[in-house]
């Protein structure tokens, strides 16, 4: 085998190798706090109000009702009080409050068309 060739195919994997982080690094370093908007099944959801340091809702106490993924990692989500988990979207509440992973929590409402 040509030595050549070989330091290619290395440099070649290197490069490679290295852009794929660098690439993944700026794809995850916007994942930390609340996203723009919740994409959790085939409903969009859209911020309402600021955050908070916990769930919670005017009505009452927060029911936990499942998760989302947000990149690589689940979010918990809440619902208003008497909600269920549900994996029908016309089950899930119009408002539900997602864990920002970093300490706080903010509430979103279904996006209307």
């Amino acid at each position: 085998m040509n030595l050549r060739a070989i330091g290619c195919g290395l440099l070649a994997a290197g490069v490679f190798v290295a852009v794929g982080l660098f690439a993944m690094s700026l794809a995850f370093s916007r994942l930390d706090g609340c996203p723009k908007l919740v994409q959790w099944g085939d409903r969009t959801y859209l911020p309402r109000g600021s955050v908070s340091a916990s769930p919670s809702f005017a009505e009452g106490s927060p029911a936990e009702i499942g998760s989302t993924f947000i990149g690589l990692t689940t979010r918990r989500v809440w619902g208003p009080p008497g909600s269920t988990p549900s994996n029908l979207a016309a089950d899930r509440p119009d408002s539900i409050v997602l864990d920002c992973d970093d300490g706080s929590f903010q509430g979103y409402g279904v996006k209307t068309p």
